[in-house]
């Protein structure tokens, strides 16, 4: 009888030790919550908005400094809808002295950003892609004046020359530059944007180098 209560005793531990295994089992890890999307951002034609706006996109020429078209054809002037606001008001203060606004850029794709630090890998002449520039995050403009008929009008430098005379600080020159040079400033100021003290032509969005980097085509795949 102690036999086979010493077998009883042991089955019945044995067929126990499932159970307490069971119990033991870690309990499942809750699903993980999914990443919230990043917000989409807009990119605004600014000519849709400019109508007397004049585009000469040179990066979608080869009149450029780098000699090559790096934009496609159907490149435009896009810009965030802040930039393209702020464009509207210097816009209006210009027609008002008889001006109107002509872009050289504006948006660039980071992909079009590392063709051009393949072409030129010198900061000071092109930004490099893996911080972009603030023309890859569509808070900057390359810009000049025209009268309302479309007219050039004289200005320290052509575009994109990166010698001194194309600071804002720069004295020489003709009387005539430096007022051109003096009015687009006043009016792009008075909208909001901020000067590249190094190019006359070129400036950015308040606080742009804190936005994301984009890389949006010039145009819709399809």
């Amino acid at each position: 009888m102690r036999a086979a209560a010493g077998l009883t005793l042991t089955l019945a531990l044995l067929g126990g030790a499932p159970a307490l295994a069971e119990d033991a089992k870690p309990a499942a890890k809750p699903a993980s919550t999914p990443k919230p999307a990043a917000p989409k951002v807009e990119l605004v034609d600014a000519a849709t908005v400019i109508p007397d706006l004049v585009l000469d996109l040179r990066y979608a020429t080869k009149d450029n400094f780098l000699k090559r078209q790096v934009y496609p054809d159907g490149a435009r002037c896009l810009l965030l809808p802040d930039s393209v606001k702020r464009l509207t008001q210097a816009a209006e203060a210009l027609r008002a002295q008889g001006y109107r606004l002509k872009v050289y850029d504006c948006y660039r794709p980071r992909a079009v950003q590392y063709e051009m630090w393949k072409l030129m890998p010198k900061p000071g002449y092109v930004a490099d892609p893996r911080k972009g520039s603030n023309h890859n995050r569509g808070g900057a403009v390359d810009l000049t004046l025209v009268t309302k008929d479309g007219e050039a009008v004289e200005m320290p430098t052509p575009f994109d020359d990166f010698t001194p005379a194309a600071h804002h600080g720069y004295t020489g020159g003709t009387p005539a530059s430096r007022e051109h040079r003096e009015v687009l400033r006043k009016a792009m100021e008075g909208a909001g944007f901020q000067r590249n003290r190094m190019e006359w032509w070129h400036y950015d969005l308040p606080g742009a180098t804190k936005l994301p980097v984009l890389d949006v085509p010039f145009t819709p795949a399809g």
